[in-house]
């Protein structure tokens, strides 16, 4: 195949490089440092583990680090052949795009020619010619990459649900997306009606979920029904946390809706309990107790 034949059926494949995620140095050195946090902190491995690693390739790559990039990119491929048994060729659409790209820019063409033809062959094999998986893994990458693209995260989570209604990760990816797509002085009430549904339904689905949890009581509160907001804010702090995203949403919530005092408490009865989480050391619950605790200061 020739390299401009080959470049344009390049510019065909939905993957990281063909997504128009494109910015500054800046902003992309600081978004891998994010996804290294992540990796690191908790040692994830979950249903999105497979995405994480893809767009962090494409971030190495980026800036100029391919070794890294195609690492990344083999780790990416052990996550989804892990995570998604049932469907695995399929999810493995985007990341047979993103070693296609890196392949051709290392001016392995053949290389590069040979994930071409096998996403091709995957692509011809399946009815729809955009598969859910490939929305699935587009929006999550749309919203972890940029706020200014959330908007097009929540489009493509929406199309990623018509195939698969009951999946929670799409389900709590999308109610996540559309809550924060919208800045608070644009919300009326019929889309903080519609947040607060989107939120409910992903609660449902993976009531575990701490930010969904957390993000549906903020939205309850906002609504009027405070009480019931925290009544079960209560709830949630009597359970286990098996991990802590979403614990600084918390924090705010229990500021704005309890007290000072219990957001200042319940930061430091959780660090007590945890003394070793990397995660919670990352949030510094210490200096955001010592905010809060100015903050009360100053109101007296």
């Amino acid at each position: 195949m020739a390299q401009n034949s080959l470049k344009i059926r390049l510019q065909g494949l939905e993957c990281h490089f063909t997504w128009k995620l494109d910015d500054s140095r800046s902003k992309l050195e600081s978004l891998r440092h994010t996804l290294i946090d992540i990796i690191s902190s908790e040692g994830v491995q979950c249903s999105w583990t497979g995405h994480l690693y893809n767009l962090l390739a494409y971030l190495h790559h980026a800036l100029g680090s391919t070794e890294d990039a195609l690492q990344c990119l083999k780790k990416a491929e052990e996550a989804i052949r892990l995570n998604s048994p049932d469907d695995v060729e399929l999810s493995l659409v985007v990341h047979y795009g993103n070693l296609a790209w890196v392949h051709y820019h290392q001016g392995e063409l053949t290389e590069s020619q040979t994930y071409v033809e096998k996403v091709g062959r995957l692509l011809r094999d399946n009815p729809s010619p955009c598969p859910g998986v490939v929305w699935g893994e587009r929006a999550w990458t749309l919203n972890k990459f940029d706020v200014s693209k959330r908007k097009v995260a929540v489009y493509c989570f929406r199309m990623a649900l018509k195939g698969d209604p009951e999946n929670k990760v799409l389900r709590c990816g999308y109610a996540i997306a559309f809550s924060k797509s919208f800045e608070n002085k644009d919300i009326t009430p019929r889309l903080r009606s519609e947040m607060l549904e989107q939120l409910r339904i992903a609660r449902e689905l993976d009531p575990e979920h701490l930010t969904i949890t957390v993000m549906y009581l903020q939205r309850l509160a906002d609504s009027g029904q405070v009480e019931e907001a925290r009544k079960l804010a209560e709830e949630v702090i009597e359970k286990p946390l098996d991990s802590f995203g979403g614990f600084g949403l918390l924090l705010s919530f229990f500021r704005d809706y309890v007290s000072h005092d219990s957001s200042i408490d319940l930061a430091r009865r959780t660090l007590e309990r945890h003394p070793d989480s990397r995660q919670l050391k990352k949030l510094e619950l210490t200096r955001t107790a010592c905010r809060i605790s100015q903050i009360c200061i100053s109101c007296l």
